[in-house]
């Protein structure tokens, strides 16, 4: 890694670059990136999804990722050489401003960052040079090629036909031309695409324009790979999106999507900047077909979990050697039994005693933990249906649980219960009601470094904007909406706890709204101190494991449904 970094750093003396801006993302800012594209990781180790670095030609390397993977950072990266920051404390655009001359040459790659990535920079007083090359390219030789196979996402799962989609959209254009969408996952949203060969997320790696007539051009590296056939839409090659966008007088961007490179070329043009993608509300507010297909994917999810609860619980009764690896496997195994399952909508977190503190955690040949004795197991899965997304998060128990870690799970679990119970008017932000969630662990002084919850698509993206159940998020709730629930707790050095349904939002009277439950997965009875519950929230957990047993054991064996029974048991009478 040190041999990469010296090369890299004698690369910028080369192009003059005095320091130089990273993130570890690709030329469509997906948030799962190729393999083939993770910059970062060939660098420096690093595998998690949020990480910007800031390459110097002297002196120590400055990296900055978030607060769920400030643990796991400390783990994967040479700290002799790399100054670890939560970007909550400290952001790489303050860094800029504490430790830049003004005579230094600060330097970006077009290709990777955005429009309002960068405006954060140059909003304080930062000078920065566009690069148009990628100079770790220069020195990773690899082959390039993602495999696409491009197919019509069918109606029977959309709900909407693609052309009204477009026409709607289109109406949001103003007095300009076209719009030029740059996120792929609105892009496969309107035009009801998906791609066959996705990791974790299937939105289709492309560009599009927009014309007010609903008229559709989609620009993909390969044109042969698409199969589908609209009479609004034209194919065409990513190569031709800078010919055609010169052909358009004026044209709308999404500011926080559309790459550098592509922004800069549009210099000479009439160019409208909306700071957030105008789609994304049509997007995030399922129609019925798509909440009904949620609705059933959660049922054969939910259907998966139990036999794999059941088969972890026997399998440790039976003194079998058991690894978090081997639970990951068995859980993919279920879920392809299921109908309509795609694929994971996420790399799995299975994560036992210590490894469980790592919010984002992904276990491997070196840290794979046997899960036996005492200590609590994290379990972080999702799935991609034809028709629907699942992400669920459960803590078990393995062995005797300790009295703080029943403890601190109940102050979880009486956040989580408070968040799903939450009644609100219309206006209300997902921000308004993060505190719900937080607010028993933190009178006990305790809190975790994550969001709240999160948007989640229709056999897309399981992390969604623009809505999101976090302190900075003022995105208005919307019926239909289908976000997480998950709060947590994390013992550096001994174990994790998290708790995730999902859910959406539905209308309740009045002018008010609530949350309807997806998820249907028990929660471990073991973990939770009764005494520190209220009879509603024990009303709560009765009523939601009365709504799992009813749902899932009609679909599982005797066996599995005799364990189901037993986890559903009322709290009235523990």
């Amino acid at each position: 890694m040190k041999n990469r970094l010296n090369q890299l750093i004698g690369l910028m003396e080369e192009y003059e670059i005095d320091v130089l801006l990273l993130q570890n993302t690709d030329e469509y800012q997906c948030e799962y990136v190729h393999i083939n594209k993770q910059r970062i990781r060939w660098l420096c180790g690093f595998s998690g999804s949020n990480a910007t670095l800031i390459i110097s030609r002297e002196g120590k390397q400055n990296f900055f990722t978030d607060g769920r993977y400030t643990l796991q950072a400390t783990r994967e990266l040479d700290c002799s050489y790399y100054q670890i920051h939560n970007v909550c404390e400290l952001t790489p655009w303050q860094w800029c401003v504490e430790n830049c001359l003004s005579h230094t040459v600060v330097a970006y790659e077009s290709a990777l960052f955005t429009l309002s990535q960068i405006r954060k920079y140059e909003d304080c007083g930062i000078f920065l040079k566009p690069i148009d090359q990628i100079l770790i390219d220069k020195l990773w030789i690899r082959d390039f090629a993602i495999e696409h196979d491009i197919v019509q996402h069918s109606l029977e799962y959309s709900g909407v036909e693609s052309y009204t989609k477009s026409c709607e959209v289109a109406k949001y254009l103003s007095d300009k031309d076209a719009a030029l969408i740059t996120n792929t996952d609105v892009i496969s949203w309107m035009l009801n695409i998906r791609n066959k060969k996705f990791l974790y997320n299937p939105s289709v790696l492309s560009r599009a324009i927009l014309y007010k007539d609903g008229r559709v051009d989609l620009f993909i590296d390969d044109v042969y790979s698409v199969n589908v056939k609209y009479e609004h839409l034209n194919i065409c090659s990513l190569n031709n999106l800078f010919n055609v966008l010169k052909s358009v007088k004026s044209v709308v961007v999404d500011a926080s999507t559309i790459p550098m490179s592509i922004f800069l070329s549009l210099q000479q043009q009439d160019v409208l900047v909306n700071d957030a993608d105008f789609c994304l509300l049509m997007k995030a507010r399922k129609n019925d077909v798509e909440i009904q297909g949620a609705i059933n994917a959660h049922v054969r999810d939910g259907i998966s979990i139990v036999n794999l609860l059941y088969w972890l619980n026997m399998q440790l009764d039976n003194n079998q050697k058991i690894t978090e690896l081997d639970v990951e496997s068995k859980l993919l195994d279920f879920r392809k039994q299921q109908s309509l399952f795609q694929g994971e909508s996420f790399s799995t977190i299975s994560g036992f005693q210590e490894n469980g503190a790592v919010i984002h955690y992904r276990a491997n040949n070196d840290t794979n933990k046997l899960i036996c004795k005492n200590g609590l197991y994290l379990l972080d899965s999702g799935g991609q249906y034809l028709d629907g997304t699942t992400d669920v998060t459960r803590t078990v128990a393995i062995g005797e649980p300790t009295s703080e870690q029943i403890t601190n799970f109940t102050l979880v679990l009486k956040g989580h219960i408070a968040l799903a119970m939450a009644v609100f008017p219309l206006g209300t932000t997902g921000g308004m009601l993060d505190i719900l969630a937080r607010q028993y662990l933190w009178k006990s002084g305790l809190d975790y470094q994550h969001g709240t919850g999160h948007g989640v698509g229709s056999f897309l993206s399981v992390h969604e904007g623009p809505c999101a159940i976090s302190y900075k998020n003022d995105v208005v709730l919307q019926p239909n909406m289908v976000l997480s629930n998950e709060p947590g707790y994390y013992k550096n050095g001994e174990y994790g706890i998290r708790i995730e349904n999902l859910m959406y939002v539905e209308e309740y009277m009045n002018g008010f709204l609530r949350f309807k439950q997806l998820t249907c997965v028990p929660i471990d009875l073991r973990l939770i101190d009764v005494d520190m519950l209220n009879h509603e929230e024990i009303n709560y957990i009765d009523q939601y494991h009365n709504f799992v047993y009813n749902t899932i054991a009609p679909h599982v064996s005797e066996e599995v449904k005799h364990w189901l029974c037993h986890a559903c048991q009322s709290l009235k009478g523990k």
